[in-house]
């Protein structure tokens, strides 16, 4: 009995170990498809509008967000509530149908190791990568024209000097961020790429 009780405790745990390692994996698979989920340019401006809002409804989001379509906005919508990045804060009945007050999710990837922020990050740049292969792949597009841009500079900064660098151009983005649709204007996917630089050694 003795032998068998513990042959019991050690497959119990086996078990419970295994069970951890598929759920750290799906966690982890979970949060790169959220990255996927975020990188799409109108996702984003859903995200965005909430940020700026803190909540609204698929109605007023219409009317802010009008130059892409209704149903594709609440497709979107969708794909983001059943990511759990947003969620319905108020639900409320208006002339036989349910309106959806939608707020975005605290914490929606959950507790996120450095070993996340590694695999977010990359799934991030493979994003990118696919966006600009796309981009070039199309016959008649001019970077030119679209002012595509791409830049890489090495600066010395303190902590302190970085910080206040950081929030000159979260100045400028926010300055431009709440802009509607209207003539002239078309959605840009700005990028910020921040990595430490190691430097080659010297000989």
């Amino acid at each position: 009995m003795t032998v068998t009780t513990k042959s019991i405790i050690i497959k119990s745990d086996n078990n419970t170990k295994n069970e951890n390692n598929k759920r750290s994996e799906a966690d982890s698979l979970m949060k790169k498809d959220i990255t996927k989920i975020i990188m799409n340019p109108i996702r984003q401006r859903i995200l965005q509008f909430l940020m700026i809002h803190t909540t609204g409804t698929a109605g007023e989001m219409k009317v802010e967000l009008n130059d892409i379509p209704p149903a594709s906005l609440y497709r979107h919508i969708k794909v983001l509530a059943e990511a759990g990045l947003i969620e319905v804060v108020e639900e409320k009945k208006i002339r036989g149908t349910m309106e959806k007050t939608y707020g975005l999710k605290k914490q929606p990837m959950g507790e996120v190791t450095e070993q996340d922020v590694g695999s977010i990050i990359q799934t991030g740049l493979f994003s990118l990568m696919s966006s600009f292969g796309q981009y070039f792949s199309k016959e008649g597009n001019d970077p030119v024209k679209d002012m595509l841009n791409f830049s890489t500079s090495t600066l010395m900064l303190s902590d302190e000097e970085y910080m206040q660098f950081l929030m000159k151009i979260g100045e400028a983005i926010n300055g431009v961020i709440k802009n509607q649709p209207q003539e002239g204007r078309k959605p840009r996917r700005f990028t910020i790429i921040s990595s430490p630089c190691e430097e080659e050694d010297r000989k």
